[in-house]
């Protein structure tokens, strides 16, 4: 219970840390906004990528791997 409960917390803040890293790169690099397209991929691939990886890192470590 307590593997799934961290894997849920790095779900969740590895989605928000993507999140981040993206707006942030809207400031530091000129990235085009053309209809959207940086914005879909955004939350269609980079939120769940970092997710999936935030939770994997928060399962192995909270099962004591690292």
């Amino acid at each position: 219970m307590r593997v799934l409960g961290h894997a849920l917390i790095g779900f969740v803040l590895g989605a928000l840390v993507a999140l981040g890293i993206a707006v942030g790169l809207t400031y530091v690099m000129p990235i085009s906004q053309a209809e959207g397209a940086y914005a879909m991929s955004v939350a269609f691939f980079w939120m769940p990528a970092g997710a999936v990886l935030g939770a994997i890192l928060a399962a192995i470590r909270a099962k004591g791997g690292a």
